[in-house]
């Protein structure tokens, strides 16, 4: 049987009106204006909050560093004005021998420090980039000291070898008895710990510049021939300018210490005292590792933070630009 064409027709003209009564998707929400204000003052409410922890941060650093310095600084002009005598023998070397591998190792904690600076500098960190110089100084002042300890060591001097102990007449003749001077024997354990030390400073400095000139001639060739980010190309350039000055520190430390006549000391403690003085250096190495463990890890701290600031003051900008561009006009 033929389907009605009228029935056909009303059957189209109802899909068709289905069709146009088909929910369409739900209009945006209207933009909240007073909570885009609200949002506002409270990210300037935040970043008034993280700026003050920033500063506390700043000046625990400050502060522990300033410390630190002060104690180190204790440490090497008190053994610098010491020697051996006869009684401690070689004790006070050996206690300035171990302070200078303190400082060696001390150096070798904010170099490595400073890389992590470096490295995050070569990432765009400009922060970061302006703090490597405040690690060049710490690491300038510890070569100081390791030179200042090095020349601190007692200076050639000819001594008598032998002494007299008296002699007798035998025969119509006189014969003296002589032995071997303690002076002598001090001497001569001054002078091998002196050029021993000496030695051992010298030929880290030396090595160190060589590191530097490597280093200086690979950083020119990153700038030269690498097309560097800029970020990159500003710490190379910083970077170079750094070697240069500590090139030029290293070999000042280097004529001093092989040339000058050496630091004059006055105090030659006994044995017992050297004993003292050892285990008084022990738990002073102690106390200042953890310092500065703390120092790096506050720094870790203030450095994040730092971060979290900039990101913050940012999302503040793009804030008050959207409210200013779609904000009402008022009438």
């Amino acid at each position: 049987m033929d389907r009605n064409p009228y029935l056909a027709l009303v059957a189209i003209a109802i899909s068709a009106t289905a069709f146009a009564q088909t929910p369409s998707a739900p209009a945006a929400p209207a933009i909240d204006i007073e909570a885009r204000k609200a949002s506002v003052a409270n990210m300037e409410t935040y970043i008034s909050q993280r700026e003050k922890r920033l500063a506390e941060l700043g000046q625990d650093i400050v502060t522990l560093d300033a410390r630190i310095e002060k104690r180190v600084d204790e440490l090497v002009k008190m053994l610098a004005d010491m020697r051996d005598s006869k009684d401690s023998r070689t004790k006070v070397s050996n206690i300035k021998q171990e302070a200078i591998e303190g400082l060696r190792r001390g150096i070798d904690l904010y170099s490595a420090k400073r890389r992590e600076m470096a490295e995050r500098a070569k990432q765009g960190d400009g922060a970061a980039l302006g703090d490597l110089g405040k690690f060049d100084e710490r690491i300038f002042k510890r070569v100081d000291q390791i030179v200042e300890l090095g020349k601190s060591f007692p200076a050639h001097k000819d001594v008598d070898k032998y002494e007299s102990e008296g002699g007798s007449y035998w025969n119509g003749y006189y014969y003296e008895n002589t032995r071997i001077s303690d002076d002598w024997k001090q001497n001569r354990r001054d002078n091998m710990k002196s050029g021993q030390t000496r030695d051992e400073i010298t030929k880290a400095i030396r090595e160190g510049l060589d590191r530097l000139d490597q280093r200086r001639r690979s950083l020119k060739d990153l700038l030269d021939n690498r097309n560097p980010s800029e970020s990159a190309r500003k710490l190379y350039l910083q970077e170079i300018g750094g070697i240069d000055a500590q090139v030029e520190k290293l070999n000042s430390e280097l004529t001093d210490l092989t040339t000058g006549a050496g630091t004059s000391t006055s105090r030659a403690p006994g044995l017992d005292e050297a004993v003292d003085i050892g285990h008084m250096l022990d738990d002073a190495r102690k106390d200042l590792r953890g310092d500065v463990s703390n120092l790096f890890r506050l720094y870790d701290e203030f450095a994040a933070g730092r971060a979290k600031l900039n990101e913050l003051r940012e999302n503040l900008v793009a804030r008050k630009a959207w409210l200013e561009k779609n904000a009402p006009v008022a009438k």
